[in-house]
């Protein structure tokens, strides 16, 4: 019972992972755009981008042999 719950996490966690991967290339997609339609050129203009770090506790992840990744011990 254990393995097809942890199946189940680890296909629930595969599907998250996609749609955030989807989510950040349509993001930086937009981003680039903006930056490039953004008037004016140099440093001075662009934006300050800050990078926060996670404050939740994350579950260990492991790499499958078929790439993928398993929250699962």
């Amino acid at each position: 019972m254990e393995d097809k719950e942890c199946a189940h996490r680890d296909a629930h966690f595969q599907e998250e992972l996609e749609s955030l991967k989807a989510s950040v290339a349509r993001l930086t997609s937009l981003l680039e755009q903006t930056l490039r339609n953004a008037p004016g050129e140099g440093p001075s203009n662009r934006p300050n981008i800050f990078v926060q770090n996670p404050t939740m506790a994350q579950p260990e992840e492991t790499m499958s042999e078929h790439g993928h990744i398993s929250i699962c011990q």
